[in-house]
């Protein structure tokens, strides 16, 4: 199997489509997103004696049983898997998932798109030194407008440019950490305005061939398990206008909270500010974390049954790790 590569970036940044134009190519196969570092990985890291067939067998069942692997397609086989494996260690029970679900789509290098790897970039590196990075970034102020739409994370801008700026810094640490051979910026805007081109930027950078096939991500494809909204975008011909939403659709004070905080980061990576110099008060900041957005979380939380399935499947891996089984 071929090196792999991880697509970072922070959730709502438009790695899914990304992802769906990249596993078109002939040679790349990339699954539905797997939670492994972020959701499995704290909680089974303690689990010991991998080096025996056994306790191998029972984790990667466990893993196969979760939320997010059950929506592979089609879905990875622990037979192919528990095959695959050829280092006893969690970082091999991942590169045997990825491996045989590989080799079972007849394809012959992955790549993973977990969002949420990217806060965990240093546990990635440590299973895959020899890993390529391709980091997708978006305008934050259009990052926190989906975001917000979504079922998931914060619904507040206050937290959502805090969220933003934690996921450019991770990326910011892996790429000092990997040097510019294995790490590539790519922007999500650049991405809309010129698809083949930059797919052939990607391409060269993993050192594969560009394909038309790639742009005809839409086409044929299978149902790709997100929110409706994600969803219904990726059966469609790309959206060239899905960019600076933020311009009609975040108020005069959200536009300024959002700077206030993330500003220099817009500007860092190409993007303009709306407003000059914005601040936000200590008395405002407070207000923003501890009364107008607990209720909106709440809210969301309550809308969010996924979550809570989540949260139950962290429960039993933790149970099941501390037990042994």
């Amino acid at each position: 199997m071929q090196t792999p590569f991880f697509v970072f970036g922070c959730p709502r940044s438009g790695t899914s489509l990304l992802t769906r134009m990249l596993d078109r190519h002939p040679n790349l196969a990339i699954p539905y997103e797997s939670h492994l570092y972020n959701q499995v990985y704290p909680s089974v890291r303690g689990y010991r004696g991998l080096d025996r067939p056994e306790r191998r067998r029972r984790l990667v069942a466990q893993i196969l049983r979760t939320e997010h692997l059950k929506k592979w397609i089609p879905p990875p086989s622990l037979t192919d898997t528990l095959a695959a494996i050829t280092r006893s260690d969690f970082h091999g029970v991942v590169e045997g998932l990825m491996n045989g679900w590989t080799s079972g789509v007849g394809k012959s290098r992955w790549g993973e798109k977990t969002p949420q790897h990217t806060l965990y970039w240093r546990t990635v590196l440590e299973g895959f030194p020899a890993s390529k990075i391709v980091h997708l970034t978006r305008d934050g102020r259009d990052v926190a407008l989906s975001y917000r739409a979504a079922p998931f994370g914060p619904k507040h801008v206050y937290h959502l440019a805090l969220r933003w700026v934690q996921y450019l810094r991770a990326a910011e640490a892996a790429q000092a950490a990997l040097g510019e051979r294995a790490f590539l910026l790519v922007r999500y805007e650049s991405l809309l305005e010129n698809p083949e081109g930059e797919l052939k930027r990607v391409c060269a950078f993993l050192d594969e061939e560009f394909t038309p096939e790639m742009l005809d991500f839409y086409s044929g494809a299978a149902a790709y398990p997100t929110d409706q909204r994600n969803e219904d975008n990726l059966r469609r011909p790309l959206l060239t206008d899905n960019t600076e939403k933020w311009r009609t659709e975040m108020s005069a004070r959200e536009l300024r909270i959002f700077e206030s905080i993330a500003g220099a980061e817009l500007e860092r990576y190409g993007y303009t500010r709306a407003v000059p110099n914005a601040r936000i008060s200590r008395w405002e900041a407070l207000s923003c974390r501890f009364v107008e957005h607990p209720p909106r979380r709440a809210l969301a939380m309550l809308r969010n049954v996924q979550g809570r399935r989540l949260a139950l499947q962290t429960l039993r891996l933790r149970l099941h790790a501390r037990l042994g089984l």
